[in-house]
């Protein structure tokens, strides 16, 4: 462990797949105890296993979605950890479905996924941050929150969208208390759950997809956690209410 680095505890939502994993495994490598929170029962187990070689870790079970569950479930991890440290990463859609064809319980859904789980999260967290004068949150967007998106749906977009507005207000409201709110908007990441759907697009569509692409690639699981770490550091400090674009050229 690096001897600058405080050791803190980090909660990590959706901690069990895709980018949360890698993250894990680097705040695991710096010395930071580890709450785990996924509803894959087994993944999260596993990931658990693995990174308590390295540090303290705990795996929880639970639906983010499920929100007066999560509250509960939250309010008892900040009971007993107090963490300093949040990741929201929890929210995700590979579905291309046009305007027209579009029904409300789209919007229902990745509204719920990814703007009222973040907000539980930091609802229930961040006073005890701020009580200790001390957080970092990061909230998980996209590229296409920040313009359009050739890889999803108009619901989503909207939501990521909403990811980013909601973030910066947060930040506003609790600058001044040592607390610092960010969001980091990925373009395309090769998680497997992405790299699937690519594969199952035939071979003009994977090179339409591509050629959209600055970099003519898709950005890897470690690219995507890198920058998330930074905003989990203590050196993010001066950063509040920014967006961290993830996108190898996407939008700039």
């Amino acid at each position: 462990m690096n001897s600058k680095v405080t050791a803190r505890t980090a909660l990590l939502i959706g901690a069990a797949g895709g980018i949360l994993t890698e993250v894990a495994r680097g705040l695991a490598k710096e010395g930071h105890s580890l709450v785990l929170f996924d509803r894959d029962e087994s993944s999260v187990i596993r990931l658990a296993d693995e990174l308590g070689r390295l540090t303290k870790t705990e795996a929880v079970v639970g639906d983010i979605t499920d929100i007066p569950a999560a509250e509960r479930q939250l309010t008892g991890i900040v009971e007993r950890h107090a963490p300093s440290i949040l990741v929201n990463g929890v929210g995700g859609d590979t579905r291309v479905i046009g305007y027209a064809d579009l029904e409300q319980t789209h919007f229902d859904q990745t509204y719920l996924e990814n703007v009222v789980s973040t907000w539980i999260a930091i609802k229930v967290c961040a006073p005890r941050m701020a009580r200790d004068g001390y957080g970092r949150i990061v909230n998980f967007a996209s590229a296409g929150g920040r313009t359009y998106s050739h890889f999803n749906n108009a619901a989503y977009v909207g939501a990521k969208a909403a990811v980013i507005g909601m973030t910066k207000q947060m930040a506003y409201e609790l600058a001044g208390s040592g607390v610092v709110v960010n969001v980091v908007a990925h373009g395309p990441i090769a998680t497997e759950r992405v790299a699937g759907a690519f594969e199952r697009r035939d071979e003009t569509s994977k090179k339409a997809v591509l050629g959209r692409l600055p970099m003519g690639r898709y950005g890897t699981i470690a690219e995507a956690a890198g920058s998330v770490l930074h905003l989990c550091s203590e050196g993010a400090g001066y950063s509040t209410g920014s967006v961290i674009d993830i996108n190898g050229g996407l939008y700039m």
